[in-house]
């Protein structure tokens, strides 16, 4: 379990849900939206309430007696029943409950409402937890703090401060001479020029400020790296951090202002923002080539041909609309998330797509 701006937030350990999927017996999926503050808690257990009453009606519907059913969902009413547990929250509550088994996550992801009993688990909703792309870092520059992070679409989380200098001091250290002379600097970086005048102190000292911080984040996070980094500062850091900074793939938008006091979820937000135009563009590419992939015989369209190969361990990558609601076909939920476990369980990549503009369900790209 983590603290950070996302309120609450339980490690989703996936392979526990493909280890209880294989077993037999009947399985319940709970999803309840909630809030990071917890002042609707009360409100979110109360529908987890009216969740456990209406799966332990189905369950005994389908043939599970009366005790095994209550032990069934006893750990989730347990957590139904704890009041100090809906006061801690992040953006949604997801359960699963099965015989002997039971994993309930606060996720940092908007849920809808939800209830499911059936011979499978509900984990469609989940998949953008378990995308491998989709992230960036951001560095939040202030003289009086250097903080960074690193963020999915949904989540951020404070990176260690390792050698990054934590504030203007621990760079510039002593003032130097007030006399600055101008000085060149080769390899065409960018610099602040000293004259002799207090504004010229304050340039050469800022660059400098600025080039120890590249620098240590460039060591921090290696030179051969393609996730984007974003910088929150103000704007006319950007040209002078862009180029004293070895690090290969910092974004050529800044989250403009002092974000001495922004919240991480705020910087998140606005990475985000910047990074939309270019994030599409990138989908829409490996949307390109997925589609090529299977229009030339190795993948395919149809969600029941789809979910025949993931569980014969031969989908490479499965991509999902990030609306889940586009799998409004017959069995089209139960397919994608058979779909979804077998594919993870043979170690293939599951990936969401925002712009979803084909009447198919899902593409697929086979392995062979």
């Amino acid at each position: 379990m983590t603290t950070n701006p996302q309120g609450i937030v339980d490690a989703l350990d996936f392979s526990q849900l493909i280890a209880a999927a294989g077993h037999a017996g009947p399985k319940v999926t709970f999803s309840v939206p909630t809030e990071v503050r917890g002042t609707t808690g009360g409100t979110s257990a109360a529908v987890l309430a009216g969740q456990l009453r209406t799966a332990a009606a189905e369950l005994e519907a389908a043939g599970t007696n009366r005790a095994d059913a209550e032990a069934l969902l006893a750990p989730i009413q347990e957590l139904a029943d704890d009041s100090s547990y809906w006061r801690r929250q992040s953006r949604g509550f997801v359960a699963f409950a099965a015989p002997g088994f039971h994993l309930a996550v606060r996720v940092p992801i908007e849920v809808e409402v939800g209830l499911t009993v059936a011979d499978r688990f509900r984990v469609v909703p989940l998949v953008p937890l378990l995308e491998s792309g989709g992230r960036t870092y951001i560095l939040a520059l202030s003289k009086n703090s250097v903080r960074l992070f690193e963020a999915t679409r949904n989540a951020i989380e404070q990176l260690p401060q390792g050698g990054i200098p934590a504030d203007f001091d621990a760079v510039v250290g002593e003032l130097p001479e007030h006399q600055l002379q101008q000085r060149a600097v080769g390899g065409g970086h960018a610099a602040f020029h000293g004259h002799g005048g207090s504004d010229d102190t304050d340039s050469m000292l800022t660059e400098k400020f600025l080039r120890g911080v590249g620098e240590a984040v460039g060591a921090e996070l290696g030179t051969a790296r393609s996730q984007p980094l974003v910088l929150a500062a103000v704007a006319e850091y950007l040209p002078v951090f862009t180029a004293v900074c070895p690090y290969p793939a910092i974004h050529d938008a800044v989250i403009a202002g002092n974000p001495e006091h922004t919240s991480p979820d705020t910087l998140r937000s606005e990475a985000w923002r910047l990074l939309a135009e270019r994030t599409a563009v990138a989908e829409a590419e490996e949307a390109e080539r997925a589609l090529s992939l299977v229009h030339n015989g190795k993948g395919s369209f149809d969600l029941a041909e789809v979910a025949q190969a993931a569980g014969e361990g031969r989908v490479d990558t499965l991509y999902l609309p990030r609306d889940a609601r586009r799998l409004a076909s017959p069995d089209a939920a139960a397919l994608a998330d058979a779909a979804v476990v077998d594919t993870v369980r043979n170690r293939g990549t599951v990936r969401t797509l925002g712009e979803w503009d084909r009447s198919d369900e899902v593409i697929a790209t086979f392995r062979y």
